[in-house]
């Protein structure tokens, strides 16, 4: 079931990221964070908190803003000049940020025909992402939280170019403990991994974050470490520079998800195409059936780069190319140990 804002169109819902929490969604985060905090002796603070599911909870002291003027709580933008007086916080309150802060990619192609370009609110310039929900973060970091306790797509760590744009976070939080569930609470189409996420004072890295192992809703875990990937062997991107004899053209490639929805081979060339080598062929045939099998592989992988197993695919390439038997059961040893859907 997708949960809005019932008072906002959907082109406001898209603009303003708001999705509303399923409650047993507030129990996990919850749960996640007395694993590790005594809560009672600190203020609870949302910043975006729309119908104020993280707040309904009893303590001593909560306290709800949003930009919607339509929501019951303190009317106010939390990506403009954030500082806790704004909230009726003291400097030296212990404090925790809890809640769903709004996500919104405006480079994505998804949903571009109903998202407004020129939907603005104010933003501080050290705040600005092309993504609501970084900018989110980022603004956590000024009011210097004690623990933030929060929902947001995985990709903002996962994906090295994101995790990047976590500089002014990244900096001051580490993460804690996570617990990775889908976006079909929010979404009804387009799957991909949202993290609950507990971060501490500290400093994080991506070296750290390809370390860290990620408990799953699937009764699995996720570890970047883990894979190996394709783009290791590969362009992803447009590469006329670097390409002389060309053999074939690719769709350009982002992560999984990407692969579900995108083109493969393409039979003309383009300014965007990626160009094939001849000693490259193999791999963008590779991916080509990865293709077929991205859809029966879990929704936590949607955001990671196409998987190889690199050593066992040179040993059967010749195989995996002419029999799907043996592509099947190649996947299924490279996917060992999650619930796929190859059967």
């Amino acid at each position: 079931m997708i949960r809005t804002p019932k008072h906002l169109t959907k082109q406001e819902s898209v603009n303003l990221g708001a999705y509303y929490t399923p409650p047993y969604l507030v129990d996990c985060a919850y749960k996640l964070l007395k694993k590790h905090v005594g809560i009672e002796n600190y203020t609870l603070l949302d910043t975006a908190c729309g119908n104020k599911e993280f707040l309904k909870l009893h303590h001593p002291k909560k306290i709800g803003a949003d930009i919607d003027p339509k929501c019951d709580a303190l009317i106010i933008n939390a990506l403009a000049n954030p500082k806790r007086e704004n909230y009726g916080i003291s400097q030296d309150e212990p404090l925790i940020i809890v809640g769903n802060p709004p996500y919104n990619d405006r480079t994505s192609f998804i949903k571009q025909d109903i998202k407004n370009k020129d939907f603005i609110f104010e933003i501080d310039n050290d705040l600005k992402s092309r993504d609501l929900g970084i900018s989110f973060l980022k603004s956590f970091a000024i009011l210097k939280p004690a623990f933030i306790c929060v929902l947001h797509p995985l990709s903002y760590l996962i994906k090295e170019a994101n995790f990047k744009q976590l500089k002014l976070f990244k900096d001051h939080y580490r993460l804690l403990d996570a617990f990775v569930v889908s976006s079909k609470s929010f979404t009804k189409s387009n799957e991909f991994p949202i993290v609950i996420a507990l971060y501490e004072r500290g400093r994080m890295d991506y070296a750290g974050i390809r370390r860290f192992v990620f408990p799953t809703d699937c009764d699995t875990t996720l570890c970047l470490n883990d894979f190996d990937y394709i783009a290791n062997y590969v362009d992803k991107y447009p590469n006329a520079k670097k390409v002389g004899a060309c053999v074939g053209y690719f769709f350009p490639m982002r992560d999984i998800n990407a692969l579900k929805r995108n083109k493969t081979f393409l039979n003309a060339p383009s300014e965007n195409a990626v160009r094939i080598s001849q000693d490259k062929l193999i791999y963008y045939q590779y991916i080509h059936y990865f293709k077929e099998i991205a859809p029966k592989i879990p929704y936590y992988f949607g955001n990671l780069d196409i998987i190889i197993d690199h050593f066992a695919f040179l040993e059967i390439k010749d195989a995996f190319l002419k029999d799907k038997r043996a592509r099947l059961e190649y996947f299924k040893k490279l996917f060992q140990g999650h619930p796929c859907e190859f059967d």
